[in-house]
């Protein structure tokens, strides 16, 4: 009877399929390099970090990367706002100094500065080291920078939501990204937000690559001489549990039909 309970309790309690959330706590996230230009303002460093939504308020550059490493598949995703000159802190908005066109993104695979993925966008301000403008995605091996793709004509607009997801499946990454974008370089000296611009349309950009060169690594944003939001960061990652339930209920009617047997 003995044999039998262990038989019937291992085969009928699988493990079955869940996923776990990776808690996001940005403050306790790391200021690290620029990817694209080895800087770090000490001026204006990340705020808001109390609330998971890590703000710049002011042109300036810097990583802030996750307190964990990735080993395995995850998902990856959350919002970002490049925002405009009326919801920063810069000196002379009135001389459109604070509408700017720069650089914010992710980086993922992260080992440091020099070794990661990023994906970057701009509004075709300053550009990645790699010299690419519009939205790019990057694989910095040692310090060289990799173009893996590259939409030259695809700007983002001021003050619009963009959410973004990343998805790892072994050594195959699928990225989404959407909201409203443009097709032409913002206008620095504008006096009016992007978002007024009749040629703005809503996009939703999908690809896929493939490469395990970084088999694991941290998670985090950047941002390149730009004011940005990111909100609603998540982290969730395959994981393999017992169903407690359907164990209890088992082992409970198990262990009633042996005292029956007893009896």
């Amino acid at each position: 009877m003995k044999k039998l309970f262990v038989a019937v309790f291992a085969m009928c309690i699988p493990y079955v399929s869940s996923a776990a959330v990776i808690p996001v706590d940005t403050k306790a996230w790391s200021y690290e390099l620029s990817p694209s230009s080895d800087r770090i303002s000490s001026t204006d460093g990340w705020k808001r970090l109390l609330n998971n939504t890590p703000t710049k308020l002011s042109n300036s550059s810097g990583s802030l990367v996750s307190d964990f490493s990735l080993g395995g598949d995850f998902i990856f995703s959350g919002n970002f706002t490049p925002t405009y000159a009326n919801n920063s802190t810069c000196a002379t908005p009135s001389e459109g100094s604070c509408n700017d066109d720069d650089i914010l993104g992710i980086v993922f695979g992260w080992q440091d500065a020099e070794n990661h993925y990023r994906l970057g966008w701009n509004q075709g301000g300053i550009s990645d080291i790699t010299g690419r403008s519009g939205l790019f995605l990057v694989k910095e091996e040692d310090g060289v920078s990799n173009t893996v793709m590259n939409w030259e004509d695809l700007f983002w607009v001021d003050e619009a939501l963009y959410s973004f997801s990343l998805t790892r499946e072994g050594d195959s990454f699928a990225m989404s990204l959407t909201g409203t974008t443009q097709s032409v370089p913002g206008d620095q000296s504008a006096q009016t937000p992007s978002s007024q611009n009749p040629e703005v349309t809503h996009s939703e950009i999908r690809f896929n690559f493939d490469d395990l060169l970084f088999a694991g690594g941290k998670v985090g944003i950047y941002t390149e001489s730009q004011t940005g939001v990111f909100s609603a960061l998540n982290v969730i990652t395959p994981a393999q549990v017992f169903a407690p339930a359907t164990a209890l209920l088992l082992l409970t009617s198990l262990v009633r039909f042996k005292r029956r047997k007893q009896i």
